[in-house]
């Protein structure tokens, strides 16, 4: 996979990084209620959607604006992944194990046209706690970055 260059220069885009990072909860949360309900197929489409919300939400906020990441990434999750990890995020361990079985079916709108698709047993609660892991590195990653920031006097 070949990577284009971030953007030369660029302003971040606070306010939607933090409305991606609260869609990304709310997709969580409902990612919860569907694989409680035993809809593990509609949970996995929800942790997809908010692991690429939550990865675009970095990059929204230390290197890219919407319009590279709409041109250059798109709805990869790989993609996603790989530049939030270029861009300084550290990523848990299984992220990457869990884009490659998420990503094909999310690339090819599966989880709309194949509601009855079946996943290993335990994966829709492994990919759960990975994502939960993932939204927990980057409110930490935030949180050093803006301990780091001088305060204004």
């Amino acid at each position: 996979m070949s990577f284009e260059s971030f953007p030369e220069s660029f302003t971040p885009d606070i306010a939607l990084a933090d409305t991606f990072l609260r869609n990304a909860a709310a997709h969580l949360d409902g990612a919860d209620r569907a694989a409680d309900l035993g809809r593990h197929n509609a949970a996995l489409h929800a942790i997809a959607i908010a692991i690429e919300l939550l990865l675009q939400s970095h990059l929204l906020r230390v290197v890219t604006d919407d319009p590279w990441n709409r041109r250059h990434i798109g709805h990869d999750l790989g993609k996603a992944a790989l530049y939030a990890e270029r861009a300084g995020l550290g990523l848990p361990p299984q992220l990457h194990s869990v884009i490659a079985k998420l990503h094909p079916h999310f690339q090819r709108g599966g989880f709309q046209r194949d509601p009855s698709r079946s996943w290993p047993s335990g994966f829709s609660l492994d990919a759960r706690h990975i994502a939960r892991q993932l939204a927990h590195t980057l409110m930490e990653h935030q949180r050093r970055a803006n301990d780091s920031r001088p305060l204004l006097t």
